[in-house]
């Protein structure tokens, strides 16, 4: 599963990250945070009338046609069923977007133990999502994502059976293009990433606290005992 990352783009990150995916930088990130929790505003790249674009949307799902806001926030989607719950499958054929990620959080079980898994290239990861705008009572709109999740590969399996779908620059293309609608295509993109694309480590047990946003969270720590996994 994803059920915290890190979102910490700069300026000039992003400037890079825009000529490399080509899209248009619309917004500049709200906020550069070490600990995205549900229901905080990420930025995200779509892709709709022939051009990419940065997005701000809610992180957790709110379909279009729910009457009101869901009471737990659906920040996961799981690959196998996405291309058939009516929650998510207009989404996922219509409205796909990216979440570019410095990395994000698992626990590993049973002890709870906190890990930041990365790239081993120390690159961003560029996380599969699909999103939907919400219209309130009121008439303010609500634009949101939930991120795509697999079974875990090998080297996750360690921590979680499951992990977010971290896509490979060659298949981005195929992903963010609102024309590709073939769902037997699309079901060939929600792959595990790699085995060798990652690296985790323990962190301080501060990211289980949502108020809590600095750049320590990140860094490696003592385990709290002698298990080592990886």
């Amino acid at each position: 599963m994803c059920g915290r990352f890190a979102q910490v783009i700069k300026h000039d990150q992003l400037q890079k990250l825009s000529k490399e995916l080509k899209f248009r930088i619309t917004t500049d990130q709200l906020e550069l945070s070490y600990n995205v929790a549900p229901t905080q505003p990420v930025m995200a790249i779509v892709a709709k009338d022939g051009l990419r674009y940065t997005g701000v949307f809610r992180w957790g799902l709110v379909p279009s046609w729910m009457k009101e806001l869901p009471k737990t926030a659906i920040i996961n989607v799981r690959a196998e069923s996405i291309h058939e719950k009516p929650s998510f499958k207009a989404s996922f054929i219509r409205r796909r977007t990216i979440v570019p990620v410095n990395g994000f959080y698992e626990w590993r079980h049973p002890d709870k133990t906190p890990h930041f898994i990365h790239s081993a290239k120390d690159d961003l990861l560029y996380l599969g999502a699909i999103y939907d705008v919400w219209e309130s009572n009121d008439g303010s709109y609500l634009p949101s994502l939930g991120i795509i999740t697999t079974a875990a590969n090998d080297f996750m399996s360690k921590l979680h059976h499951r992990m977010p779908l971290i896509l490979n620059d060659s298949d981005i293309d195929a992903f963010l293009d609102p024309q590709n609608q073939d769902i037997k295509n699309l079901r060939t993109l929600l792959q595990p990433a790699s085995e060798h694309l990652l690296l985790a480590h323990p962190v301080s047990r501060d990211v289980n606290k949502v108020s809590v946003n600095a750049a320590y969270l990140i860094e490696e720590v003592k385990p709290d005992n002698q298990l080592e996994i990886f």
